[in-house]
């Protein structure tokens, strides 16, 4: 499945919900209420002045890519776009919003931690993180 064939408008956003729901749902195969608003309050930290109607409709298409077939080469394909999108600043400032993302229902389990830790060292932040 390739997102741009469904959407001519696939960006940073989508990339950042797709690796928002990779955490929450890949952790523990599921997605508790209260990590889903908290990864919404987050996007709309990142982009204020984009209307929660196109939000929930990035959303929808982040879930499909999610569920689909490719979901283990789209869920690459964001975090290096992120990587090359973002700044260093950025990047831990991602990976501060998964740990709040991830500590959202009180428990966060190993596989969270785990996926934190391997995007701190893919973007190469993880020294920073250890500061």
């Amino acid at each position: 499945m390739n997102p741009s064939s469904e959407s001519h408008d696939w960006g940073p956003l989508h990339d950042l919900a797709l690796v928002y729901l990779a955490l929450t749902h890949g952790a523990d195969a599921e997605i508790d209420p209260s990590e889903t608003l908290v990864m919404r309050e987050k996007l709309l930290t990142w982009y204020p002045d984009k209307p929660r109607t196109k939000l929930d409709e990035i959303l929808q298409q982040v879930m499909l890519v999610y569920v689909s077939e490719a979901r283990g080469q789209m869920v690459d394909a964001s975090v290096a776009s992120l990587r090359q999108a973002l700044p260093k600043g950025k990047r831990i400032a991602v990976l501060n919003d998964l740990a709040e993302i991830a500590s959202a229902d009180g428990l966060i389990v190993p596989g969270e931690v785990s996926f934190i830790q391997q995007l701190a060292r893919i973007w190469e932040v993880d020294r920073e993180l250890e500061n």
